[in-house]
């Protein structure tokens, strides 16, 4: 009976250690992967803190910088033009959120790549040409810009850093307004 206990209890610490963790607010890389992969803090309406709109802005930044490479070779030149001018405003999005990281003292450790799902979104605009890659383009554009500005609208609900805030509040009205671009390109 009493080894049942214990196996039991031993099955089941990883559990308490993951859930002690993030009810704690200590996420380490590994824990933030699979609270963010399993969509665990969406799913129970927890707003992320400031250390998820950084991630998420870097990785949106690197997103918009690589597909407008794609669009440079594959767009015709509105789009070029458009692609062209959210890489610059990526680059610099990207540098306020590196200094941002370290005023925070957030620490975080971004990565070089895009994570999975925005890897995957890029491989799919990389074997599409003409009108296809046209259309593609913009729908993922707009899921991309809609989720970035649905994680700022639900970080801003409850926001953790006065610094993180303030620049949520500052790129906000920018990314709806390049959405809202984006959406009268796609429907003309």
């Amino acid at each position: 009976m009493m080894m049942r206990l214990i196996a039991g209890l031993v099955a089941i610490l990883p559990a308490i250690v993951i859930v002690t963790g993030v009810i704690a607010g200590q996420e380490t890389p590994r824990k933030h992967a699979l609270i963010e992969g399993l969509g665990i803090k969406q799913v129970f309406g927890w707003p992320p803190n400031a250390a998820d709109v950084l991630r998420y802005l870097h990785q949106f930044n690197m997103f918009q910088a690589q597909a407008a490479a794609l669009a440079d070779s594959r767009g015709d030149d509105a789009l070029r033009q458009f692609a062209i001018t959210q890489a610059r405003q990526a680059r610099e999005r990207d540098q306020q959120v590196f200094r941002l990281n370290t005023f925070t003292l957030l620490s975080i450790d971004f990565p070089d790549h895009p994570n999975v799902i925005l890897s995957n979104e890029l491989a799919g605009l990389r074997g599409a040409v003409g009108e296809r890659f046209m259309t593609e383009f913009h729908a993922k554009q707009i899921k991309e810009f809609r989720r970035m500005i649905a994680l700022m609208r639900r970080f801003m609900l409850h926001p953790d850093n006065d610094l993180i805030r303030r620049f949520a509040i500052e790129q906000l009205p920018l990314l709806e307004r390049d959405l809202a671009v984006l959406e009268g390109q796609a429907t003309s």
